[in-house]
């Protein structure tokens, strides 16, 4: 009974948040959509399964019930133009349950303001931040269902908005050995207009499948993923790790049908109870690459 009473709160949150996010007007809150995290980043934006990390949470809120993880994880990436993203983790799970936080800032630098003949009239600065608190749980041997539920704010020139975020995520442990089913709905809920015009979050669906092998020292994994947020098309995300004596992670993955994203890369080193890790991002020529870096500490 109190598994069946859990589900079924946790199914009814998000429908609620749906419905009141489907009569919202202008698209905004982008940064939800971003992965400030290196080894998301270096994974194609995703990564959930075989390589799994304190801010796994944010991509799907049931990742982090794979592993046992008492962490806390700092990242920040150099984004497009000068803009930088911060963000702090703290994961604490031990496979039947888990607890998550998040607090993530998009600092989008100073912006020419200019009058409607085109005059630098000064300049403002944009600011995006989010607030989250995740919540997982193992409802059977092999279904996992997670939820995050997080406060918004975001800043332009003089006008502001206000909101609330939450994410649905489940993973399922296939009958194949050591091979996942996934899948999430991100980015529900609703927030104050700005300037008094209302504006929606990026309502994305996801789901994919996950597979890992290992070998003597060394482990394999692979992931394939689609995705759609509400004003794109359907996108591809293919990733692969392979782990070298559990110290040294190479990573490779493609971003398929996005506008100005493709291939991504990265690396991390593992000594310890310290994880360090880099993720790289190509993007178009007319935009310059990104860098992500972060330390992670494991008690």
């Amino acid at each position: 009974m109190r598994m069946r009473t859990l589900s079924l709160l946790l199914m009814l949150l998000p429908l609620a948040l749906i419905a009141i996010n489907g009569n919202a007007g202008e698209y905004g809150f982008q940064f939800l959509q971003i992965s400030a995290d290196p080894i998301a980043a270096a994974l194609a934006g995703n990564g959930i399964y075989g390589t799994n990390y304190a801010g796994a949470f944010l991509h799907n809120p049931a990742a982090n019930l794979t592993d046992e993880r008492h962490s806390v994880s700092i990242n920040h990436t150099l984004w497009l133009q000068d803009s930088n993203y911060t963000q702090i983790l703290y994961s604490n799970g031990n496979r039947k349950s888990h607890f998550g936080l998040a607090g993530r800032v998009l600092d989008e630098g100073e912006i020419d303001a200019l009058d409607d003949t085109a005059t630098l009239i000064g300049n403002y600065h944009p600011l995006d931040a989010n607030l989250l608190v995740n919540f997982a749980y193992r409802l059977f041997p092999d279904h996992l269902l997670g939820i995050n539920a997080g406060l918004l704010y975001e800043k332009l020139d003089t006008a502001s908005s206000y909101g609330l975020n939450a994410d649905l995520g489940y993973v399922f442990l296939t009958p194949i050995t050591n091979a996942i089913f996934f899948a999430s709905l991100k980015n529900m809920g609703f927030t104050s207009k700005m300037d008094e015009e209302s504006i929606k979050l990026p309502l994305t669906w996801e789901t994919g499948l996950g597979y890992s092998y290992a070998f003597k020292d060394c482990n394999l994994f692979a992931q394939a993923a689609l995705n759609k947020a509400q004003d794109t098309d359907v996108r591809g995300n293919f990733a692969a790790e392979v782990a070298l004596h559990q110290m040294l992670k190479l990573r490779v993955g493609y971003k398929q049908n996005y506008d100005e994203e493709g291939l991504t890369a990265g690396i991390g080193i593992s000594l310890k109870n310290i994880d360090v890790d880099y993720g790289w991002t190509a993007f178009s020529d007319r935009l310059n690459d990104t860098h992500t870096f972060g330390i992670t500490y494991n008690f």
